[in-house]
């Protein structure tokens, strides 16, 4: 990007991220923040620069994001935060938000981060590199979620979406959620193989017939198959051992050591960027200390 850096923004998204989802502020000053930092995020996609003016409503931004690849998805979110991100701001909206006002704003503030994810999976292929798929794998599960619910509403054929699909639904949501969603799909998935034909022929140049017969036999007999197995070992692993990580907070100190892809090939910095962008100004979790349901309302953190 020309305009937009990164590093330019670290303050800032620092102090929106702290006064969002580390301070005890109420839900109307959270949800006023979040519209903030949703300002950031289309200054991001745009490739604004600092010193231009910008709010979420202005005509010219509205008409810009409309060229974006798939608009509707972050339209759609930006209207939800611009919507109540302006009643948390008048003075004439006398009301309490609550706290699923605030989940509400979440989720959409979430929808817009997994946005470029989105976009740049649909440029480079998602399951193409297996460097990009590990770095995807360290975000909170809910963002691989969004992002590959999406991937596979557009190319229902992509074996690497669904198999890291029904995982990130397992670890997102539950065990069930990810039985439902396979048992829904079940005559479709019996019928795909578990390696595409793409995969099969590199594997042939690498190995040879034997082996990669070898090795395709004993693969399960259909993606149906696998996503079960899947399904079962994950839940029982956190069943055993709990979640590795469930947010950005506790997901960071993964990243930082695995995360960031060495290459200087314009698809690897593309990635990074994205990346980086969506750990600015996130907080390493030392100890969670909120009782409520949502982790996103007081915790203790460490740079």
């Amino acid at each position: 990007m020309k305009n937009f850096n990164n590093k330019e923004y670290k303050c800032l998204v620092t102090d929106l991220i702290g006064d969002a989802f580390y301070t005890e502020t109420s839900f109307r000053g959270k949800i006023s923040t979040i519209r903030q930092y949703a300002e950031v995020i289309v200054r991001k996609l745009l490739d604004i620069e600092p010193s231009k003016h910008l709010t979420l409503g202005q005509e010219n931004i509205r008409s810009k994001i409309k060229n974006l690849p798939n608009h509707e998805y972050i339209e759609a979110a930006i209207a939800i935060i611009r919507t109540k991100g302006n009643l948390s701001t008048h003075t004439q909206y006398l009301d309490n938000l609550s706290l699923e006002d605030f989940e509400d704003i979440v989720d959409n503030l979430f929808n817009m981060l997994s946005f470029p994810l989105i976009n740049y999976f649909e440029k480079y292929e998602f399951g193409s590199r297996d460097d990009v798929l590990l770095s995807f794998s360290l975000l909170p599960p809910i963002i691989r979620y969004k992002v590959l619910n999406f991937l596979y509403q557009k190319n229902p054929c992509n074996l690497s979406v669904i198999d890291k699909l029904v995982l990130a639904i397992v670890k997102a949501f539950s065990v069930f959620e990810a039985t439902k969603w396979i048992e829904e799909r079940k005559d479709t998935l019996i019928k795909m193989k578990t390696i595409s034909e793409k995969a099969f022929n590199a594997m042939l140049e690498t190995v040879g017939i034997e082996i990669a017969m070898d090795i395709q036999k004993g693969l399960p007999s259909s993606m149906y198959h696998l996503c079960k197995e899947k399904i079962s070992q994950i839940g029982l692993s956190i069943d055993i051992k709990g979640h590795l990580y469930s947010d950005f907070e506790s997901a960071l100190p993964y990243y930082k050591a695995n995360g960031i892809l060495n290459n200087d090939n314009l698809e690897t910095k593309e990635f990074n960027d994205i990346m980086d962008f969506l750990y600015l100004g996130r907080k390493e979790k030392l100890q969670k200390i909120s009782i409520d349901r949502n982790p996103y309302i007081v915790m203790n953190f460490i740079s």
